[in-house]
């Protein structure tokens, strides 16, 4: 059965979709300070933490897309080296420690956003903006990066099973990219 188009579709550009518009707004937020800042001798006071909060969001959508590229940090050189069954059992471990670390952020970081939304605390100067809207890239983040853990894990144990290479380079990086 194939999979819907639009499924297929998020799949290849959730972090994407999601990156793109933070990282413009992001842009423009610091343009216009910059202008306003120089123009009118005047800037807004929320546009520091705005910056920095679409700053942490994409910063970990983006960790995601990495590891769905295969381009986290890691040690492949040494890798390489070793044995194929070695790689596999530390891709494995990689992957452990993905999921190990999603749940202890994850689980952490519900308690600093519902403190924060039942208190009512909003972004200063921005009476617009609750301040539990920026730990909330946690949860969300994380919760995508466990799902891409799980598809390289499925793709590691397909390759391992089948005889294929592991994939232990980027799939597509600057090189290809450039």
């Amino acid at each position: 059965m194939a999979k819907p188009k639009w499924l297929t579709y998020l799949d290849e550009n959730i972090e994407n979709v999601l990156i793109f518009p933070m990282y413009f707004m992001m842009m423009m937020i610091m343009a216009i300070d910059v202008i306003r800042r120089n123009l009118v001798h005047s800037q807004w006071a929320w546009g520091n933490y705005v910056c920095i909060s679409l700053f942490v969001w994409f910063s970990w959508l983006g960790c995601s897309y990495n590891i769905k590229e295969r381009a986290h940090l890691r040690l492949s050189s040494l890798r390489d080296k070793l044995p194929r069954e070695i790689q596999f059992c530390l891709l494995m471990l990689d992957y452990v420690l993905w999921i190990a670390f999603a749940a202890i952020a994850g689980y952490f970081s519900w308690f600093q956003i519902v403190r924060l939304h039942s208190a009512g605390s909003l972004v200063y100067g921005a009476e617009w903006i609750p301040q539990w809207v920026v730990p909330l890239c946690i949860p969300v983040s994380f919760t995508i990066i466990v799902f891409r853990v799980f598809q390289c894990v499925w793709e590691d144990i397909h390759a391992m099973r089948t005889g294929e290479p592991l994939q232990m380079q980027p799939k597509g990086g600057l090189e290809t990219q450039v």
